[in-house]
């Protein structure tokens, strides 16, 4: 039910609605008048909306792409250690983003650095925790 009401408040369906309700009702005084004209100005709206707009939005939504994922759509992904990370838990790390593999620089937890063995070798998997994309930089931490 609530999407039925978002779908009706949509500014799409709003304005080809009145639209089609002016047009029927240009259309249609001349030859109908009162509670009769608007019955069929409603439904000359409904119409229109169902038969003439929804079927061409359709067709062009199809060319719709799916929107490009970014970096920071990485968070609690899987990355691949380039690197062993050095003692202040930094190295580079390889992770997919929207079909590309990206390197970049990786900073351990604090948590996870202040285990006495934690060390990230080459090779080993670690989760993202936080991105910074704008310095290239992201958290991990130990899997």
């Amino acid at each position: 039910m609530n999407s039925a009401l978002w779908a009706i408040a949509s500014p799409r369906f709003l304005f080809s609605f009145a639209l089609g309700f002016g047009v029927t009702g240009e259309l249609l005084q001349p030859m109908l008048g009162g509670p009769l004209l608007l019955a069929a100005a409603v439904a000359g709206a409904v119409l229109f909306e169902r038969a003439i707009v929804s079927p061409l939005w359709n067709f062009a939504m199809r060319f719709a792409s799916t929107p490009a994922q970014s970096l920071e759509s990485a968070v609690s992904d899987e990355a691949t250690a380039v690197t062993t990370f050095d003692a202040n838990g930094q190295g580079i790390v390889t992770v997919e983003v929207d079909g590309q593999v990206m390197q970049i620089l990786a900073t351990l937890k604090t948590d996870d650095r202040l285990l006495g063995g934690a060390r990230v070798r080459v090779g080993q998997r670690v989760r993202i925790d936080e991105v910074d994309a704008r310095r290239n930089r992201c958290t991990v931490s130990l899997l």
